[in-house]
C-alpha cells in the first residue's frame, strides 16, 4: 500500500501499483470514461482497490522530459470519497521528472499545487492536441504542472 490510509474516507480502500490481471478492468473504464487510451501499459497506472475490487485508477506516462498525469478514473458510487485526491498524490510521488497534466477540472488540481501553464514539453503540446481533437468536451482543456515537489 502506498499512502497513509487518513486520506480516504474508507479506511478499506488500497492504493497499490496495478498489475496484469487489473489491466483489462483498467482498459474498460478508460472507454468507458472517455479517457486517453495511447500507449497503455499496465505498469503506468496505480489502482485503488475495494476488498480486491478496483474502485479508481490513476496513470504516470513516462516522457523523455517530463512524466505526464493521466487517465485519472473513479467509479461513479466511490466520487467524492477521496480516492482522486489519494490517487493523484501517489502518482506525484511516483513521477521522477517535472509532471503535468492536461484537464478540464484545475479547480481540483489546484489544492494539490499545481498551476496552469502556457509553455509545457512537446509532448504535453501533443497531449493537448490529441484532447481537444478526440476528447471533445465542452469545457476547455489546460495544462497544469506541479508548481512544488
Amino acid at each position: 500500500m502506498y499512502i497513509c490510509k487518513l486520506l480516504l474516507q474508507n479506511p478499506h480502500i488500497q492504493i497499490t501499483k496495478a498489475i496484469e490481471q487489473d489491466f483489462d478492468f483498467i482498459k474498460q473504464h478508460i472507454q468507458l470514461f472517455d479517457l486517453d487510451n495511447r500507449d497503455l501499459q499496465f505498469q503506468q497506472f496505480v489502482v485503488a482497490k475495494l476488498d480486491h475490487n478496483i474502485v479508481g485508477f490513476g496513470r504516470i506516462r513516462k516522457h523523455k522530459g517530463c512524466d505526464e498525469f493521466c487517465s485519472l478514473g473513479i467509479l461513479e458510487s466511490y466520487r467524492h470519497q477521496g480516492i482522486a485526491r489519494a490517487l493523484t498524490l501517489v502518482c506525484i510521488e511516483l513521477s521522477t521528472k517535472p509532471i503535468y497534466l492536461v484537464c478540464i477540472i484545475p479547480e481540483f488540481f489546484e489544492p494539490l499545487g499545481f498551476t496552469i501553464v502556457t509553455e509545457y514539453p512537446p509532448e504535453i503540446l501533443d497531449k493537448l492536441n490529441y484532447c481537444i481533437s478526440e476528447l471533445t468536451v465542452p469545457e476547455p482543456y489546460v495544462v497544469m504542472t506541479l508548481s512544488h515537489k
